[in-house]
Parts: C-alpha cells; structure tokens; sequence
C-alpha cells in the first residue's frame, strides 16, 4: 500500500514537471492527456487512502472473528459432552429395561423361593435404574449449553458479515 502511494506520487510529481514547460512553450495540445493522468492519479490516491483506512478495520473484525470462532468450536465441545453423558445414561437406561424385562420373566417362571427372593430384590433395584431417565440437571445443561451456541453462532455470523461488508468495499 505504501509503495503504491508512492508510485503515485511520482507519478504525479513527473507529470506536474512535464506539464509546465509544455504548457508554456504551446498551446496545451497534452492538455487533455495531463488533465486524464491528473484526474486518475487522484483516483488511485482516493482508492489507496480507501483501502488503508479499511485494513485496521479488517484486522481487528479478522482478529474478533477467530476469537470469537474459538469461542463457538469450545461451546460445541461442552455441547458434544453433554450429549454424550446423556447417551451414556439413555443407554443404561435401556439396558436396565432389558434387564428388567428378563427378571420379570425369570421371577414368573422361578419355582424356588429362594431365587424368587433373590430376583425380586435385583428387580427392585432394577426398577429404581430404570424409572430415572437422563439426569433433569444434564438436560437443562444441554439447554443452556445450545442456547449459548446459538448465540455465539449469531455474533460469529454478525462478523462475518461485517467483513463481508468491507471485502466489496475494496477495490478489484
């Protein structure tokens, strides 16, 4: 950026010290051609001050937008976790159920009292592991957690789409 501002001064310098003698020694037949270099060096100036009062601002958006994706990648990871723990206990939920279902018919078919005893008791715990379904705790978790996400997710998007504001904003 700065070498090309000052290309442009030099080109404009040339210019201005080739203009002078030309202008007074006829009668301004590069006129038009120095008045077209005038006016596109002004337009490369304006271009070149353009993009350098956008650079801090692209930096300091690219800076917070990968701050802020980090922050989104750590929320999804507690999110994973806490989808896993409630896999974990969903599937002992299930298991016990299974478990359940077996004793019930066990204790149907035991003939001895002793060993109905014995499966009445393993039911009894059963029923307890059964009955409770993923913790309400780990599910209000995994609520609170999405949510965060969610909002994390929208400020990420937020920034993306400033950058995307500034990227047209520079020249092609």
């Amino acid at each position: 950026m700065k070498y090309l501002l000052q290309l442009a001064m030099l080109a404009l310098l040339s210019a201005l010290a080739q203009a002078t003698p030309a202008s007074a020694q006829t009668a301004n037949p590069d006129s038009a051609t120095m008045q077209a270099l005038l006016s596109e060096v002004r337009q490369l100036r304006l271009t070149v001050e353009k993009s350098l009062s956008l650079a801090p601002r692209m930096q300091l958006l690219l800076q917070r937008a990968q701050l802020q994706d980090q922050k989104v990648a750590r929320i999804t990871q507690q999110l994973d976790e806490v989808r896993k723990q409630i896999g974990v206990e969903t599937a002992r939920q299930t298991s016990a159920n299974d478990r359940l279902a077996k004793i019930e018919q066990d204790i149907s078919n035991e003939a001895d009292a002793t060993r109905r005893k014995q499966l009445e008791d393993v039911r009894a715990s059963l029923k307890m592991v059964a009955g409770n379904g993923p913790d309400q705790q780990l599910r209000a978790r995994e609520s609170e957690i999405a949510n965060s996400l969610q909002t994390e997710q929208a400020i990420l998007d937020e920034i993306n789409g400033k950058l995307d504001t500034i990227e047209r904003q520079l020249p092609q």
